[in-house]
């Protein structure tokens, strides 16, 4: 597939001081200043000097295409908690004054992205923002308010795309992304993620491939703990090219998966930045090779401020053409025996079930 080495692109990074108006509070993975030292990082190292890298402004989600991906009363209980302060929208995200409006621009950038793409002002966008996939039609949770991928999907579709490939290397499996569209053949959930017997959302098991005319377009590839750039790749290679050429995306919602990284705090794979080079690299070629370019790039995780960095370096660089080399990383240890065997067992098992009803 897909291997051409794609040329030098414009890319959009998304910004406004209004991504800091929130506040989970001090003992919170998502902590005030993190939008805030992306953009200081992207700007230290000189991408936002580059022609090919402009900075836009996010607009926030409109309250239209918030009704399409929200229910009326859960939209009501976060403007309730917005006005008061008071109240949580689940256990793990709690609520502010504010959070309203902080929930609407945080997902309207990745919205904004899309109508930039699609409007030919750039060819990708990079959000410090976004990959808000927990978040479901009637409710929040996993620190997301509302589903900016979702919203993605649906602005897109409205302006006429019909295949939409969400590439999500989320640590945390897109649980929120996967009830929206698992019975939209328009819709390609392409998921890696650490094992949901023990990671959070505890779902997205390889047997969840979909449903009615979507069966067989929703993909979970789940690793076990301490899996490492090794079974990683062995996996990438084998599902992502066949499943992307058969496919063939007008338009490629990219979420990097900076929290599979070995130093972050709240998972337990053992990746380094190469992978996130690697993986960036692919998803990069296939979208000149079947969209025209069009693709966007939501941070999502990673909650340790190396890794994180490092990752959004990385993709700026893979994207812009620029160069960036983050600082050497070593794994604590190499993937073992049982890990090559529950892995390439996932991935024997993921095409049995997939590629016969795909064709592929």
């Amino acid at each position: 597939m897909m291997m051409r080495k794609a040329a030098k692109c414009s890319v959009g990074f998304l910004w406004s001081p209004l991504l800091e108006t929130f506040d989970f509070g001090k003992k919170h993975p998502i902590r005030v200043g993190r939008f805030k030292m992306i953009h200081d990082f992207v700007e230290e190292q000189g991408f936002l000097d580059l022609p090919s890298v402009r900075v836009i402004t996010p607009e926030p989600l409109s309250e239209e295409l918030l009704r399409v991906i929200h229910a009326e009363g859960y939209i009501a209980s976060v403007q309730r908690i917005s006005e008061s302060g008071v109240g949580e929208i689940d256990i793990d995200t709690p609520g502010f004054k504010g959070i309203y409006t902080n929930a609407r621009i945080v997902s309207g950038a990745s919205v904004t992205g899309v109508k930039a793409v699609l409007s030919g002002e750039i060819d990708h966008f990079v959000s410090p923002t976004g990959g808000f996939h927990h978040a479901m039609y009637e409710h929040g949770g996993g620190f997301c308010i509302f589903n900016d991928v979702a919203a993605c999907v649906y602005e897109l579709k409205q302006r006429g795309v019909e295949r939409v490939l969400i590439a999500d290397f989320d640590v945390h499996h897109g649980n929120g992304t996967q009830e929206y569209f698992y019975d939209d053949p328009g819709v390609m959930q392409i998921s890696f993620h650490e094992d949901p017997e023990w990671m959070y959302p505890h779902d997205g098991f390889i047997e969840d491939i979909g449903a009615g005319a979507g069966q067989g377009f929703n993909i979970n590839m789940p690793f076990p703990m301490d899996s490492g750039d090794e079974v990683y790749r062995y996996a990438f290679d084998r599902l992502v090219p066949k499943l992307i050429h058969y496919y063939r995306p007008q338009f490629i919602l990219f979420i990097p998966g900076f929290d599979a990284h070995y130093l972050d705090r709240l998972a337990h794979l053992k990746l380094t930045t190469d992978m996130t080079r690697y993986i960036t690299s692919g998803i990069h070629r296939a979208a000149h090779d079947y969209c025209n370019g069009k693709m966007g790039a939501m941070t999502g995780g990673g909650y340790h401020p190396d890794s994180l960095l490092w990752g959004i370096g990385t993709v700026i660089s893979e994207l812009s053409g620029a160069p960036y080399d983050p600082p050497p990383q070593k794994a604590p240890f190499k993937d073992n025996k049982e890990t090559w065997d529950e892995v390439k067992a996932n991935v024997a098992r993921l095409e049995e079930l997939v590629f016969p009803i795909l064709g592929i």
